[in-house]
């Protein structure tokens, strides 16, 4: 049965939709469905309960259904960890999808649940090198690094649009260091350095003081390593107060949701780096797929769709995995698996695992709020 508790009752509708029978193949998660990245949270496990359930609609694996279980986690590094030992060690996981965080990340890194138990996740919401280089091989990562984004911002900015007062708003952990010291790294390479350098707390996600300095200084570009609520009551705030920077946030900023917290008119104008392709472009066969699943879904509005995307394409590579483990797959024989997805092709969208590597994609997409509150690229 897909069991999807503490998410919301489309989540539940869905799991009655697809529940058929008792399931053997139990793939766990856990996010963040509280607190104040819930929004991206319940995204990513509604994007993987939606391929779930289209495998589940067509007979299921083997002709079992997947059992996926989330866990909320809210945020929290030590309940990340507790919420895998339940799932590994109590619920019987096969195989874990689309976790969320760095601190989070890190610290199941540093528990070696994943290593004890054998069991691999796929994906996970963040791209901080700690968690990457050297990582953890149980850890297959889906996303570009937040190095490759910042890169790819500041040559946009600096080598293309000449601009050089650059400022950062971090959050207060290892996600926004991990933003800093790649921008301070990009920078230096064209010989420049930060303008200003602003942080907020992780816990209350409070930007007030953030805005207010970066306000006063008014550099022409401000760059936001933090997640969508915060990057949004930022935002409303800078303006409020006379801003007139350019702004540029990481991909974990959910363009949904900072419409949704502050409006298109304080929204327009933010530009977002991706490392997913735009979950509108129906030219690409999986997209096709993924909107057929989600239509209804994405035109509630009520869910950021690069988060949803995040989610369906871990647990395809989750699927696809158990797929090639054969019958009777077992936590080493998805592992396996996975390390042979040489080249696996999307459709323009390309993830590469091997023996070694576990860093499937280089993807990077510059996107920015239009002020109908669409995104444009």
């Amino acid at each position: 049965m897909l069991r999807l508790s503490l998410l919301s009752p489309l989540l539940a509708c869905l799991s009655l939709v697809v529940a058929t029978a008792q399931a053997d193949i139990v793939i766990g998660q856990s996010v963040p469905t509280t607190g104040v990245a819930a929004g991206t949270g319940k995204a990513l496990a509604l994007g993987a309960s939606l391929y779930f359930g289209r495998i589940n609609a067509g007979g299921g694996l083997f002709g079992e259904p997947i059992d996926h279980q989330v866990l909320d986690d809210g945020y929290d590094p030590k309940r990340t960890v507790a919420n895998t030992q339940e799932l590994v060690e109590k619920k019987g996981a096969l195989a874990l999808v689309s976790y969320y965080g760095t601190a989070t990340t890190l610290e199941l890194i540093k528990s070696k649940v994943l290593d004890n138990a054998g069991v691999p996740l796929v994906g996970v919401h963040s791209g901080a090198e700690a968690v990457r280089n050297p990582g953890d091989p149980f850890i297959f990562q889906t996303r570009a690094s937040y190095k490759q984004e910042i890169d790819r911002l500041v040559q946009l900015l600096a080598g293309n649009l000449g601009v050089t007062r650059i400022a950062v708003v971090a959050q207060q952990d290892a996600y926004g260091q991990s933003g800093v010291d790649a921008l301070k790294a990009a920078l230096q390479k064209r010989n420049l350095t930060l303008t200003g350098e602003y942080w907020y707390d992780r816990a209350t996600g409070d930007t007030t003081k953030a805005a207010q300095e970066a306000a006063k200084l008014n550099p022409e570009a401000v760059v936001l390593v933090a997640i969508s609520k915060p990057a949004g009551t930022f935002i409303k705030k800078f303006k409020e107060l006379g801003g007139t920077s350019q702004l540029y946030g990481l991909s974990p900023i959910q363009f949904e949701e900072v419409i949704a917290n502050i409006g298109k008119k304080y929204a327009h104008g933010l530009g977002i780096s991706q490392v997913y392709p735009y979950p509108g472009n129906a030219q690409m066969k999986f997209i096709r797929e993924f909107q057929q699943d989600t239509d209804a879904v994405l035109r509630s509005g009520d869910y950021p769709s690069y988060a949803v995307f995040e989610g369906y394409l871990s647990a395809k590579l989750v699927v696809d995995a158990i797929k090639r483990a054969g019958k009777a797959p077992t936590r080493a024989g998805v592992y396996n698996a996975l390390t042979q997805m040489h080249r696996y092709d999307l459709g323009g969208f390309v993830i590469n695992f091997d023996e070694k590597n576990r860093l499937g994609s280089k993807f990077i997409d510059l996107t920015m709020i239009s002020p109908t509150g669409t995104l444009t690229r």
